[in-house]
């Protein structure tokens, strides 16, 4: 696909907010721009998604790659659903049975892994109706069936409600249209204006708002601006942290809750801003260094994959 390294650079900025948002001492002691950032983050994390997914595949590589979701999913889930009991987590476990892990693993969800779930629902559903249809012949009508499971989905599960899901299926739309990310999101530093006006002046956090479709927009376009105008060094490293989003969104949380340990030792810093900065560079270079052993040691096939990092 074009302008891949772009895109990558903007995962890159992508999961360095994710990373900033879960780090508690941060978002406790600035809640309000916590939600700032969380109003057009994941919307365009699902939308970028929904964009980049590859249905031309058969459906052994399809399934492969929904396997190789699926996998660190359920381990991670398992995981941090364990730990949530015996750590002060939000939405953890009360009671520590199967019963209710299987709950957070196949319904609920837990932390941030919700966005796997959805990966992972999302994508079934694509492909189902994209190519196991085969008396639904144009393309319209397979968006019809795509939009229509997705609505359905999001009455029975509570994690893929439809304000979140509209935004991986717009990012099909654009991909089956065939548009070039480029060419949609042009590079442009006045996008910034519009953005913080709906997300700083309206204060607008409701996902199912146009004007959050439109910050999505504004937000992709900046960024598109800001890989054209960093120095060619940070460009690169950025490039590659975004290559390998999926390690960091899988092992972050190890590191954001470890980092809980070290509070004290910041405790001269009121602003806690220091402590942040520590936490995201650890979590985000920690979860790389845990991918780079895993590949080194071949624990990365419990995983599902040959290799973590690309």
């Amino acid at each position: 696909m074009k302008n891949y390294r772009e895109i990558d650079f903007v995962r890159c900025v992508l999961i360095i907010l994710v990373v900033l948002v879960h780090i508690v001492n941060f978002g406790n002691r600035y809640p309000e721009v916590k939600a700032s950032v969380l109003a057009f983050l994941m919307p365009t994390f699902l939308f970028l998604t929904g964009y980049l997914v590859n249905i031309d595949k058969t459906l052994r590589r399809f399934g492969l790659y929904l396997l190789q979701i699926i996998v660190p999913y359920v381990i991670m889930t398992v995981g941090f659903s364990v730990l949530s009991y015996y750590l002060p987590v939000r939405g953890g476990l009360t009671h520590l049975t199967i019963e209710a892990v299987c709950e957070k693993v196949f319904i609920t969800s837990i932390g941030p892994y919700w966005f796997f779930y959805e990966m992972i629902g999302c994508g079934a559903v694509y492909y189902f109706s994209f190519k196991c249809l085969p008396f639904v012949c144009n393309r319209i009508s397979k968006f019809a069936v795509f939009g229509f499971i997705l609505i359905l989905s999001s009455l029975v599960l509570p994690v893929m409600t439809l304000q979140s899901v509209v935004y991986y299926f717009l990012g099909t739309v654009l991909r089956q249209c065939g548009c070039d990310f480029q060419s949609l999101f042009k590079p442009s530093f006045y996008a910034l204006f519009p953005f913080v006006g709906i997300i700083v002046g309206l204060g607008c956090q409701d996902w199912g708002s146009v004007l959050i479709m439109a910050s999505v927009v504004c937000a992709l376009s900046f960024m598109s601006w800001m890989y054209c105008r960093v120095p060619a060094k940070v460009r690169r490293y950025a490039v590659y942290i975004g290559m390998n989003t999926l390690p960091i969104y899988l092992f972050h949380p190890v590191f954001t809750m470890s980092a809980r340990f070290c509070q004290r030792l910041f405790t001269w810093d009121s602003s806690v801003l220091s402590f942040t900065f520590v936490t995201l560079i650890i979590s985000v270079f920690g979860s790389l260094a845990l991918a780079w052993l895993l590949d080194r040691s071949h624990f990365s096939y419990l995983f599902a994959r040959s290799r973590f990092l690309r």
